[in-house]
Protein backbone atom coordinates (compact mmCIF):
# COMPACT_ATOMS: atom_id res chain seq x y z
CA UNK A 1 0.00 0.00 0.00
CA UNK A 2 3.14 2.21 0.13
CA UNK A 3 3.83 4.49 -2.70
CA UNK A 4 7.16 5.50 -4.02
CA UNK A 5 7.79 8.28 -6.83
CA UNK A 6 11.40 8.05 -7.21
CA UNK A 7 13.17 10.78 -10.02
CA UNK A 8 16.31 9.15 -9.52
CA UNK A 9 19.20 8.17 -11.86
CA UNK A 10 22.19 5.90 -11.56
CA UNK A 11 23.06 3.32 -8.89
CA UNK A 12 22.11 4.99 -5.47
CA UNK A 13 18.38 6.28 -5.55
CA UNK A 14 17.51 3.05 -8.19
CA UNK A 15 18.75 0.62 -5.47
CA UNK A 16 17.36 2.41 -2.94
CA UNK A 17 13.57 2.53 -4.64
CA UNK A 18 13.94 -1.05 -5.85
CA UNK A 19 14.72 -2.84 -2.25
CA UNK A 20 11.03 -0.88 -1.59
CA UNK A 21 9.62 -1.98 -4.95
CA UNK A 22 10.99 -6.11 -3.51
CA UNK A 23 9.33 -5.15 -0.34
CA UNK A 24 6.22 -4.56 -1.90
CA UNK A 25 5.98 -0.86 -2.88
CA UNK A 26 4.18 0.76 -5.72
CA UNK A 27 7.37 2.08 -7.32
CA UNK A 28 6.99 4.84 -10.37
CA UNK A 29 10.37 5.66 -11.55
CA UNK A 30 10.13 9.44 -13.40
CA UNK A 31 12.75 9.13 -16.50
CA UNK A 32 13.73 11.33 -19.15
CA UNK A 33 11.39 10.73 -22.28
CA UNK A 34 13.58 9.23 -25.02
CA UNK A 35 16.77 8.72 -22.53
CA UNK A 36 15.63 7.20 -19.69
CA UNK A 37 17.87 6.23 -16.58
CA UNK A 38 21.30 6.79 -17.33
CA UNK A 39 22.14 3.06 -16.74
CA UNK A 40 20.01 1.95 -19.95
CA UNK A 41 22.59 2.93 -22.14
CA UNK A 42 25.93 1.54 -20.08
CA UNK A 43 25.85 -2.16 -21.48
CA UNK A 44 23.86 -4.62 -23.33
CA UNK A 45 24.53 -7.83 -21.54
CA UNK A 46 21.44 -8.89 -20.28
CA UNK A 47 19.71 -9.68 -23.53
CA UNK A 48 20.39 -6.54 -25.38
CA UNK A 49 19.33 -5.03 -22.16
CA UNK A 50 21.76 -3.19 -19.72
CA UNK A 51 22.63 -5.40 -16.67
CA UNK A 52 22.92 -2.45 -14.96
CA UNK A 53 19.51 -0.92 -15.41
CA UNK A 54 18.14 -4.53 -15.10
CA UNK A 55 19.98 -5.38 -11.25
CA UNK A 56 18.47 -1.78 -9.86
CA UNK A 57 14.97 -1.38 -11.76
CA UNK A 58 12.56 -4.23 -11.36
CA UNK A 59 9.75 -4.39 -9.91
CA UNK A 60 9.14 -0.19 -10.99
CA UNK A 61 6.56 1.44 -13.27
CA UNK A 62 8.55 3.62 -15.60
CA UNK A 63 6.68 6.83 -16.31
CA UNK A 64 8.60 9.06 -19.06
CA UNK A 65 8.15 12.49 -17.99
CA UNK A 66 9.75 16.07 -18.67
CA UNK A 67 10.14 17.47 -14.92
CA UNK A 68 11.45 20.81 -16.75
CA UNK A 69 8.61 20.83 -19.68
CA UNK A 70 5.45 23.08 -17.62
CA UNK A 71 3.00 21.17 -19.63
CA UNK A 72 4.08 17.57 -17.33
CA UNK A 73 3.91 19.92 -14.44
CA UNK A 74 0.18 18.81 -13.50
CA UNK A 75 1.28 14.89 -13.76
CA UNK A 76 3.69 15.39 -11.85
CA UNK A 77 2.07 17.24 -9.32
CA UNK A 78 -1.11 14.49 -8.94
CA UNK A 79 1.72 11.82 -8.68
CA UNK A 80 3.51 13.60 -5.80
CA UNK A 81 0.06 14.33 -3.68
CA UNK A 82 -0.89 10.58 -4.38
CA UNK A 83 2.87 9.27 -3.00
CA UNK A 84 3.76 8.30 0.32
CA UNK A 85 7.46 8.42 -0.40
CA UNK A 86 9.39 11.16 -2.84
CA UNK A 87 12.56 10.63 -3.90
CA UNK A 88 15.88 11.70 -5.64
CA UNK A 89 19.51 11.05 -5.62
CA UNK A 90 20.16 14.69 -7.84
CA UNK A 91 23.19 16.76 -7.02
CA UNK A 92 22.10 19.24 -4.35
CA UNK A 93 20.35 22.31 -5.84
CA UNK A 94 18.91 20.32 -8.50
CA UNK A 95 15.44 19.75 -6.38
CA UNK A 96 15.23 23.66 -5.94
CA UNK A 97 15.94 24.30 -9.61
CA UNK A 98 12.61 21.86 -10.59
CA UNK A 99 10.58 23.13 -7.67
CA UNK A 100 11.14 19.84 -6.08
CA UNK A 101 12.77 20.50 -3.36
CA UNK A 102 10.87 19.49 0.21
CA UNK A 103 8.83 22.33 0.54
CA UNK A 104 7.47 22.34 -2.85
CA UNK A 105 6.70 18.50 -2.57
CA UNK A 106 5.30 18.97 1.13
CA UNK A 107 2.84 21.67 -0.55
CA UNK A 108 1.53 19.00 -2.56
CA UNK A 109 1.70 16.10 -0.15
CA UNK A 110 2.11 17.16 4.28
CA UNK A 111 2.98 13.89 5.42
CA UNK A 112 5.35 12.59 2.44
CA UNK A 113 8.29 11.08 3.22
CA UNK A 114 10.98 13.17 1.63
CA UNK A 115 14.22 11.22 0.88
CA UNK A 116 17.65 12.35 -0.87
CA UNK A 117 20.61 11.13 -1.83
CA UNK A 118 23.61 13.02 -2.29
CA UNK A 119 27.04 12.61 -2.49
CA UNK A 120 28.61 14.81 0.27
CA UNK A 121 25.14 15.83 2.02
CA UNK A 122 22.35 18.19 1.23
CA UNK A 123 25.01 21.09 1.79
CA UNK A 124 28.74 21.55 3.12
CA UNK A 125 31.60 22.50 1.25
CA UNK A 126 31.70 19.61 -1.07
CA UNK A 127 28.09 19.62 -1.29
CA UNK A 128 27.39 20.72 -5.14
CA UNK A 129 30.70 18.33 -6.08
CA UNK A 130 29.36 15.22 -8.49
CA UNK A 131 30.36 11.62 -6.40
CA UNK A 132 30.35 8.47 -8.07
CA UNK A 133 31.60 5.13 -6.68
CA UNK A 134 35.30 5.33 -7.62
CA UNK A 135 35.47 8.88 -6.31
CA UNK A 136 33.77 8.41 -3.49
CA UNK A 137 35.94 4.82 -2.75
CA UNK A 138 39.03 7.31 -2.77
CA UNK A 139 37.38 10.70 -1.05
CA UNK A 140 36.63 8.04 2.39
CA UNK A 141 39.85 6.33 2.22
CA UNK A 142 38.42 2.54 1.10
CA UNK A 143 41.40 2.86 -1.72
CA UNK A 144 44.05 3.87 0.72
CA UNK A 145 43.09 0.80 3.13
CA UNK A 146 42.40 -1.92 -0.42
CA UNK A 147 45.12 -3.50 -2.28
CA UNK A 148 48.69 -4.29 -1.61
CA UNK A 149 51.53 -1.86 0.24
CA UNK A 150 52.72 -1.46 -3.24
CA UNK A 151 49.73 -0.43 -5.11
CA UNK A 152 46.14 0.66 -4.03
CA UNK A 153 42.91 -0.90 -5.41
CA UNK A 154 39.31 -0.19 -5.34
CA UNK A 155 36.39 -2.51 -4.19
CA UNK A 156 36.08 -4.43 -7.49
CA UNK A 157 31.56 -3.60 -7.07
CA UNK A 158 29.99 -0.63 -6.44
CA UNK A 159 30.17 -0.47 -2.95
CA UNK A 160 29.60 2.97 -1.99
CA UNK A 161 25.85 3.10 -4.53
CA UNK A 162 25.13 -0.26 -2.88
CA UNK A 163 25.83 1.18 0.97
CA UNK A 164 23.99 4.49 0.40
CA UNK A 165 20.67 3.23 -1.32
CA UNK A 166 20.65 0.22 1.68
CA UNK A 167 20.98 2.85 4.31
CA UNK A 168 18.37 5.33 2.76
CA UNK A 169 15.83 1.89 2.12
CA UNK A 170 16.17 1.45 5.88
CA UNK A 171 15.77 5.40 6.70
CA UNK A 172 12.83 5.11 4.79
CA UNK A 173 11.09 2.47 6.47
CA UNK A 174 11.77 3.82 9.97
CA UNK A 175 10.40 7.34 8.54
CA UNK A 176 7.28 5.75 7.34
CA UNK A 177 7.00 3.55 10.71
CA UNK A 178 7.48 6.74 12.51
CA UNK A 179 4.75 8.15 10.33
CA UNK A 180 2.14 5.98 11.10
CA UNK A 181 2.91 6.70 14.65
CA UNK A 182 3.02 10.32 15.03
CA UNK A 183 0.66 10.90 11.69
CA UNK A 184 4.12 13.49 9.87
CA UNK A 185 6.60 12.84 7.31
CA UNK A 186 10.30 13.43 7.55
CA UNK A 187 13.13 14.00 5.99
CA UNK A 188 15.55 11.11 5.33
CA UNK A 189 19.05 12.46 3.96
CA UNK A 190 21.53 9.94 3.07
CA UNK A 191 25.12 10.53 1.58
CA UNK A 192 27.99 8.36 -0.03
CA UNK A 193 30.26 10.03 1.71
CA UNK A 194 29.17 9.67 5.88
CA UNK A 195 28.01 5.88 4.61
CA UNK A 196 31.21 4.76 3.41
CA UNK A 197 33.30 6.68 7.01
CA UNK A 198 30.73 4.86 8.82
CA UNK A 199 31.87 1.32 7.18
CA UNK A 200 35.11 2.05 8.00
CA UNK A 201 34.17 0.92 11.01
CA UNK A 202 37.18 -0.01 13.56
CA UNK A 203 39.87 1.76 11.51
CA UNK A 204 38.82 5.25 12.86
CA UNK A 205 39.81 4.41 16.21
CA UNK A 206 43.18 3.88 14.94
CA UNK A 207 43.54 6.87 14.03
CA UNK A 208 41.89 8.69 16.99
CA UNK A 209 44.32 6.46 19.65
CA UNK A 210 47.09 5.80 18.03
CA UNK A 211 47.40 8.62 15.46
CA UNK A 212 47.67 5.82 12.76
CA UNK A 213 47.26 5.36 9.72
CA UNK A 214 46.23 1.50 8.66
CA UNK A 215 48.76 0.17 5.80
CA UNK A 216 47.66 -1.72 3.20
CA UNK A 217 48.48 -5.43 3.47
CA UNK A 218 46.90 -7.17 0.47
CA UNK A 219 44.53 -9.71 0.95
CA UNK A 220 45.47 -10.21 4.81
CA UNK A 221 44.33 -8.11 7.44
CA UNK A 222 46.39 -4.87 9.08
CA UNK A 223 44.31 -5.73 12.53
CA UNK A 224 43.82 -9.57 12.33
CA UNK A 225 46.01 -12.35 12.05
CA UNK A 226 45.96 -15.42 10.85
CA UNK A 227 42.89 -13.86 8.43
CA UNK A 228 43.25 -14.07 4.64
CA UNK A 229 43.23 -16.69 2.06
CA UNK A 230 46.52 -18.74 1.85
CA UNK A 231 47.59 -21.37 -1.25
CA UNK A 232 47.57 -25.23 -0.30
CA UNK A 233 50.19 -27.52 -1.58
CA UNK A 234 47.82 -27.57 -5.15
CA UNK A 235 47.93 -23.68 -5.58
CA UNK A 236 43.97 -23.43 -4.78
CA UNK A 237 43.45 -20.59 -2.42
CA UNK A 238 41.03 -21.02 0.63
CA UNK A 239 40.57 -18.41 3.22
CA UNK A 240 41.16 -18.43 7.32
CA UNK A 241 39.61 -16.33 9.78
CA UNK A 242 41.15 -16.42 13.31
CA UNK A 243 39.39 -14.17 15.55
CA UNK A 244 39.51 -15.37 18.91
CA UNK A 245 42.06 -17.01 21.59
CA UNK A 246 40.10 -20.34 20.97
CA UNK A 247 40.30 -20.06 17.22
CA UNK A 248 44.19 -19.67 17.59
CA UNK A 249 44.52 -22.71 19.66
CA UNK A 250 42.53 -25.13 17.00
CA UNK A 251 44.43 -24.23 14.80
CA UNK A 252 47.71 -24.96 16.39
CA UNK A 253 46.38 -28.27 17.73
CA UNK A 254 43.69 -29.51 15.58
CA UNK A 255 44.73 -28.09 12.13
CA UNK A 256 48.32 -27.44 12.31
CA UNK A 257 49.49 -29.92 15.22
CA UNK A 258 51.90 -27.09 16.22
CA UNK A 259 51.84 -27.38 20.20
CA UNK A 260 55.06 -25.29 19.69
CA UNK A 261 53.36 -22.22 18.20
CA UNK A 262 51.24 -21.77 21.39
CA UNK A 263 54.31 -21.79 23.69
CA UNK A 264 55.70 -18.61 21.63
CA UNK A 265 55.29 -14.84 23.57
CA UNK A 266 55.28 -13.43 19.71
CA UNK A 267 52.08 -15.07 19.00
CA UNK A 268 50.28 -15.38 22.55
CA UNK A 269 47.99 -12.54 21.48
CA UNK A 270 46.04 -11.14 18.24
CA UNK A 271 48.28 -7.76 18.95
CA UNK A 272 51.16 -9.85 19.20
CA UNK A 273 50.54 -11.92 16.16
CA UNK A 274 49.81 -9.13 13.96
CA UNK A 275 52.88 -7.02 15.33
CA UNK A 276 55.32 -10.28 14.21
CA UNK A 277 53.29 -10.81 11.18
CA UNK A 278 55.96 -11.38 8.71
CA UNK A 279 57.23 -14.50 10.79
CA UNK A 280 53.89 -15.91 11.79
CA UNK A 281 52.94 -15.92 7.56
CA UNK A 282 55.82 -17.38 6.90
CA UNK A 283 55.35 -20.28 9.27
CA UNK A 284 51.89 -20.80 7.91
CA UNK A 285 52.48 -20.68 4.23
CA UNK A 286 54.94 -23.38 4.53
CA UNK A 287 52.52 -25.40 6.66
CA UNK A 288 50.14 -25.07 4.29
CA UNK A 289 52.13 -26.45 1.20
CA UNK A 290 51.73 -30.13 2.88
CA UNK A 291 48.07 -30.65 1.77
CA UNK A 292 46.05 -29.36 -0.76
CA UNK A 293 43.49 -26.72 0.03
CA UNK A 294 40.31 -29.41 0.21
CA UNK A 295 42.57 -31.22 2.86
CA UNK A 296 43.43 -28.46 5.15
CA UNK A 297 39.55 -26.95 4.57
CA UNK A 298 38.44 -30.48 6.13
CA UNK A 299 40.09 -29.87 8.66
CA UNK A 300 39.62 -26.72 9.79
CA UNK A 301 35.62 -26.99 9.42
CA UNK A 302 36.32 -29.89 11.72
CA UNK A 303 37.92 -27.44 13.99
CA UNK A 304 35.06 -24.79 13.77
CA UNK A 305 37.57 -22.04 12.13
CA UNK A 306 35.92 -19.92 10.23
CA UNK A 307 36.99 -20.73 6.77
CA UNK A 308 35.92 -21.15 2.84
CA UNK A 309 37.05 -21.54 -0.91
CA UNK A 310 38.41 -18.39 -2.71
CA UNK A 311 35.68 -18.35 -5.66
CA UNK A 312 35.47 -16.96 -9.11
CA UNK A 313 32.36 -15.52 -10.81
CA UNK A 314 31.76 -19.18 -12.64
CA UNK A 315 32.02 -21.26 -8.82
CA UNK A 316 29.64 -18.93 -7.72
CA UNK A 317 27.41 -19.03 -9.94
CA UNK A 318 27.44 -23.26 -9.50
CA UNK A 319 27.46 -22.60 -5.38
CA UNK A 320 25.77 -25.24 -3.85
CA UNK A 321 24.05 -23.10 -1.56
CA UNK A 322 23.31 -20.89 -4.42
CA UNK A 323 21.20 -23.57 -5.94
CA UNK A 324 19.98 -24.75 -2.53
CA UNK A 325 18.74 -20.91 -1.43
CA UNK A 326 17.01 -20.42 -4.97
CA UNK A 327 18.27 -17.11 -5.26
CA UNK A 328 18.95 -16.95 -9.09
CA UNK A 329 15.04 -16.05 -10.55
CA UNK A 330 13.79 -15.14 -14.09
CA UNK A 331 12.21 -11.90 -14.78
CA UNK A 332 10.03 -10.23 -16.86
CA UNK A 333 11.85 -7.96 -19.29
CA UNK A 334 11.50 -5.58 -22.79
CA UNK A 335 13.89 -9.00 -23.86
CA UNK A 336 12.10 -11.69 -22.39
CA UNK A 337 12.08 -13.54 -19.21
CA UNK A 338 15.35 -13.09 -18.54
CA UNK A 339 17.86 -14.03 -15.10
CA UNK A 340 18.53 -12.17 -12.27
CA UNK A 341 19.61 -12.51 -8.65
CA UNK A 342 16.40 -12.38 -6.82
CA UNK A 343 15.42 -10.80 -3.25
CA UNK A 344 17.88 -11.39 -0.97
CA UNK A 345 15.78 -11.58 2.28
CA UNK A 346 13.08 -13.65 3.06
CA UNK A 347 9.77 -12.46 4.94
CA UNK A 348 7.74 -15.02 6.77
CA UNK A 349 9.82 -17.93 5.16
CA UNK A 350 9.04 -16.95 1.54
CA UNK A 351 11.52 -15.36 -0.79
CA UNK A 352 9.20 -11.99 -2.25
CA UNK A 353 8.67 -12.19 -5.96
CA UNK A 354 10.71 -10.11 -7.81
CA UNK A 355 9.00 -7.62 -10.74
CA UNK A 356 9.66 -7.12 -13.94
CA UNK A 357 12.08 -4.64 -15.48
CA UNK A 358 10.26 -1.76 -17.07
CA UNK A 359 10.89 -0.28 -20.67
CA UNK A 360 11.55 3.13 -20.77
CA UNK A 361 7.72 4.57 -20.73
CA UNK A 362 6.52 1.73 -20.37
CA UNK A 363 3.68 2.48 -17.84
CA UNK A 364 3.05 6.48 -19.00
CA UNK A 365 -0.32 6.11 -20.40
CA UNK A 366 -1.38 3.84 -17.56
CA UNK A 367 0.01 5.91 -14.54
CA UNK A 368 -1.38 9.15 -16.50
CA UNK A 369 -4.87 7.35 -16.80
CA UNK A 370 -5.02 6.78 -12.98
CA UNK A 371 -4.34 10.14 -12.35
CA UNK A 372 -7.06 11.55 -14.73
CA UNK A 373 -4.81 12.67 -17.29
CA UNK A 374 -3.88 11.84 -20.81
CA UNK A 375 -0.25 11.19 -22.50
CA UNK A 376 -0.83 15.12 -23.50
CA UNK A 377 0.46 15.86 -19.97
CA UNK A 378 3.34 13.88 -20.49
Amino acid sequence: GIRVLACENGLAGPLCSRLLADLGADVVKVERPGAGDVTRGWDTLAGGLSSGFVWMNRGKRSVALDIKDAGARPALERLIARSDVFLHNFTPGWAERVALDETSVRALRPDVVYVDISGYGPDGPYAERNAYDLVMQGETGLISLTGSPEEPARVGVSICDVGAGSYAAVATLAALVRRAQTGEGARVSVSLFDVMVDWLGYFPHLWWHRSEVPARTGMRHPLFCPYGPYPGGDGRLFSVAVLSREHWQALCLEVLERGDLLEDERYATNESRAAHRGELEAVLEEAFAAREASAWLERLRGARIPCGDVNDLADVMRHPQLDHNRLVTDVGSPAGRIPTIGNPFVLGGTRPPVGAVPDLGEHTAAVLAELGLDESHA
